[in-house]
């Protein structure tokens, strides 16, 4: 142990209190373990855009400092950037820094190496979602040379990679343990398929309706339920009534996250077709509470009895009706634990400034 370390973790959003479970439930978890593994690391959060306010408030013992960003387009998001400057050069004169981190290789990256110059300190720069892609105008902009860079998965990884000529230099996975419960067995389960995420292009949802309309069209009806919401909310319920899937499938819109977990608890079978995950915290929920995964090679994804990986519509019914046919267990499984997270985090602060 290398004595008490002080990092400034920079994020577009943050929960507004403690209640607020839905806003990056993965970094929650990893924080409120940190905090209890390795309390000598003491983690100041700093809000870009959420929640648009400025008092500063504690949450589950760490400090926030929101700058109420409001996710503003430029030039109005520059006077937020230059806010969190401020605060993150203001709390360093009086409890100094030892590390400068910033979530996403966008703003919250740009602010991070900038003031990482002016006060001295390493910086690190995750890569946590799209932001590894050519489409993120943002790494026109990002001088990555010294930052120590991490990915939430190998996929992720080579990603960037392929966008800036630079794979990460650490991966460090979100980890989730399984409940001590036990989850509902495979009769208890009313919900045959279910889609959990944004409605938005990338998810591709659409690929899920279509399922259901093809097993329909086998002779297999199931009951389906998608959890979300997005700009694609409209043209998807407009494709379940085109099918005539109304009956058999439902869009339940956005709903808190404790929800979406006993909905979990009540579904055999997760699709989640999206095109491009960094990781997919979805996937790890869904195997910690019993189901079973269908979804593209994506993120975290890796093949397993309780996991397919299919690229078509027609993949999925198949995948849908072998395992129907054919059930596997229910039992909680683990991709990586809560402890990895935590003593991932805790090397990569330990080590901030040396050589990569």
């Amino acid at each position: 142990m290398l004595g008490r370390r002080r990092i400034a973790l920079i994020t577009p959003g943050f929960p507004g209190d403690e209640a607020d479970t839905s806003c990056i439930p993965p970094l929650q978890i990893a924080l409120q373990r940190l905090r209890r593994r390795h309390p000598d690391i003491r983690i100041t959060v700093v809000a870009l855009h959420y929640p648009n306010r400025f008092r500063p408030y504690r949450w589950h013992d760490l400090g926030v400092l929101p700058v109420g960003g409001g996710n503003r387009s430029l030039p109005l998001r520059l006077a937020a950037l230059a806010r969190a400057s401020r605060a993150i050069r203001r709390r360093h004169s009086r409890h100094p820094f030892d590390a400068i981190h910033a979530l996403w290789l966008g703003d919250t990256a740009w602010v991070g190496w900038w003031v990482s110059r002016r006060i001295g300190r390493p910086f690190i720069a995750t890569v946590m979602g799209q932001d590894a892609r050519p489409s993120n105008r943002w790494l026109r902009f990002l001088p990555l040379r010294g930052a120590r860079l991490t990915s939430v998965s190998e996929r992720a990884s080579v990603e960037v990679a392929g966008t800036i000529n630079r794979a990460a230099d650490l991966v460090i996975p979100w980890g989730l343990d399984p409940s001590k419960e036990d989850p509902p067995g495979w009769n208890d389960r009313p919900i045959d398929l279910l889609g959990v995420g944004s409605l938005t292009e990338n998810k591709d949802f659409t690929a899920l309706i279509h399922t259901a309309a093809e097993l329909e069209s086998r002779g297999r009806v199931c009951r389906t339920v998608i959890i979300g919401d997005g700009p694609r909310r409209a043209a998807l319920e407009g494709q379940v009534l085109e099918l005539g899937l109304t009956d058999r499938v439902r869009l339940e819109g956005q709903l808190p996250r404790a929800e979406v977990l006993e909905r979990m608890c009540r579904s055999k079978i997760l699709i989640h077709p999206s095109h491009y995950e960094s990781f997919g915290f979805v996937f790890s929920e869904a195997l910690a509470n019993g189901m079973t995964v269908l979804s593209r090679p994506v993120g975290a994804a890796q093949a397993s009895p309780r996991w397919r990986l299919c690229e078509s519509t027609q993949c999925f019914a198949a995948a849908v009706e072998e395992t129907l046919d054919d059930p596997p267990g229910t039992e909680a499984v683990m991709l990586f634990s809560e402890d990895e997270t935590a003593d991932g985090l805790a090397m990569l602060y330990r080590t901030a400034g040396t050589a990569r």
